[in-house]
């Protein structure tokens, strides 16, 4: 059966290694599925009756039996496309406003210019025809209708130079207002490329034992942290099953024993965010923790190089008057320690997915945020912020959540970015004062037949090239 045949509750059989057709319920078989093109999770998942299952996923090595629960237009995918598609066709607001203006500005010509005719047609017909010729011409709204998408497609080219990618049509009027910056740490201001400095074991395991659970369970998860614990994985996968909760850590089960490995609270199932000092080591220093059926057997100090430029970012951000928080979901300690080298003033460490964007909605209404990450957890607020980057080295979620992709592994062309939004709006009002003021100069003019239509077309093509060679100054 092909594709567009397949219809709601249909039962397709997916062979290994074949895409799935669309949304469905798995009925029969157990499988992996790679969903990395919805979650950014490289790491195939284990997929077994009653599972959803989504159009555009991979089903690796197992056969499967799936029944169809939307048609191919209602799929989760052609929503996410549908999505984007309206993003790109997106105008920002000043461009809205003078699309109508040059909406209004033509039918209030015609009807001066037919006025005008009716006038001197009663009073001199042979003049009628090339008054009202040259008024139609000098007031031809080209300027006014080249005023703003000239401006706009220079500056996005520049940003492109950057190493920007835009995917809103808001971003340059959005990040010209922005008075309030939110900055994630793992990844964005921190290099991602974390480093495993002490392993503290607190049982009778081997520390290689330990180090191999961990990574086993880290096979699961595309954070940097479980990249640091690769060379420490077994040939196979040992967990028979794993659990993912993110924002908090990983939990999997192997001969009916429960590890966990993530935050003390988590591994621990303890509300305290802060573990005990024991013999006077304070054990705050380690970020990540590893337990079996409760107890806790290991813990990681880890470290995370600071990127170069990013206390240029920041002290750029504050130099231009803007409030700048550090919105990250590692521990306190760490957290601590990165903001007194960066001097952030705002700091918001231990906290979930869902506590960011509770954070966010929390701020002042008359705070214009920008959100800056790059992982799973940052996505809810990213797609919540009134502009938000994702760095390419992030993950697909975070991207496809974000107005602007920032290509690249260096942080200072968002500074460059805001001075180009800046000049873009200059320019922008400078063309539609320019546009305006020559119609209003020219139409008074061309109604009592002081300008010949052909001085008409030279003054009308002449506005037109000055709104252009304007917009073209956002190319330097």
């Amino acid at each position: 059966m092909q594709l567009k045949h397949l219809k709601k509750s249909d039962v397709v059989t997916i062979l290994p290694g074949e895409c799935l057709p669309a949304d469905g319920i798995i009925v029969k078989g157990r499988t992996t599925i790679n969903e990395s093109m919805l979650t950014g999770e490289s790491v195939a998942v284990q997929r077994t009756e009653n599972d959803t299952v989504f159009a555009g996923t991979i089903n690796v090595d197992g056969n499967i039996s799936v029944r169809v629960m939307h048609d191919r237009k209602d799929s989760l995918i052609s929503n996410i496309v549908r999505l984007q598609d309206h993003a790109l066709y997106s105008k920002p607001q000043i461009a809205l406003i003078a699309d109508t203006v040059a909406r209004y500005f033509v039918a209030a010509i015609l009807v001066i210019a037919l006025s005008t005719w009716l006038y001197w047609y009663i009073y001199r017909p042979q003049d009628a025809l090339w008054i009202t010729l040259a008024v139609l011409v000098a007031t031809c709204p080209c300027a006014l209708s080249l005023a703003t998408p000239t401006a706009i497609t220079c500056s996005t080219s520049s940003l492109g130079r950057l190493g920007l990618l835009v995917r809103r049509g808001h971003v340059l009027e959005t990040l010209c207002k922005v008075n309030h910056v939110i900055l994630d740490k793992t990844g964005t201001l921190t290099e991602g490329n974390v480093q495993l400095v002490t392993t503290k074991v607190f049982g009778q395991h081997s520390t290689a034992d330990i180090l191999m659970y961990a990574a086993e369970l880290e096979r699961y998860a595309n954070h940097p942290i479980a990249k640091m614990f690769i060379p420490y994985q077994a040939k196979t996968a040992l967990f028979d099953k794993v659990e993912n909760v993110i924002g908090h850590g990983l939990s999997g089960t192997i001969n009916q024993q429960q590890w966990r490995i993530g935050k003390y609270e988590f591994v621990s199932h303890n509300q305290s965010t802060h573990p005990p000092a024991t013999n006077n080591q304070h054990l705050n220093d380690y970020s990540i923790w590893l337990s079996c059926n409760k107890r806790i057997i290991a813990a990681f100090k880890i470290e995370d190089p600071i990127r170069k430029d990013s206390k240029q970012l920041v002290n750029a951000l504050k130099q231009q008057g803007m409030k700048v928080t550090m919105l990250t979901g590692d521990c306190s300690v760490n957290a601590q320690r990165v903001a007194q080298q960066l001097d952030i003033d705002h700091l918001q460490a231990n906290m979930t997915p869902i506590s960011k964007l509770n954070y966010l909605q929390k701020i002042p209404s008359t705070d214009i945020s920008l959100m800056i990450g790059d992982g799973v957890n940052d996505a809810p607020v990213l797609a919540g912020a009134h502009l938000s980057i994702a760095l390419s080295g992030g993950t697909d979620i975070a991207k496809s959540s974000a107005d602007i992709v920032l290509l690249g592994d260096r942080l200072l062309p968002i500074i460059a970015a805001r001075q180009l939004a800046l000049r873009t709006r200059n320019i922008i009002h400078e063309n539609l004062v320019w546009a305006l003021g020559y119609n209003l100069i020219i139409l008074p003019l061309a109604i009592i037949g002081l300008v010949a239509p052909y001085i008409a077309v030279i003054g009308m093509s002449t506005s037109s090239i000055i709104v252009v060679s304007n917009s073209l100054r956002l190319l330097k």
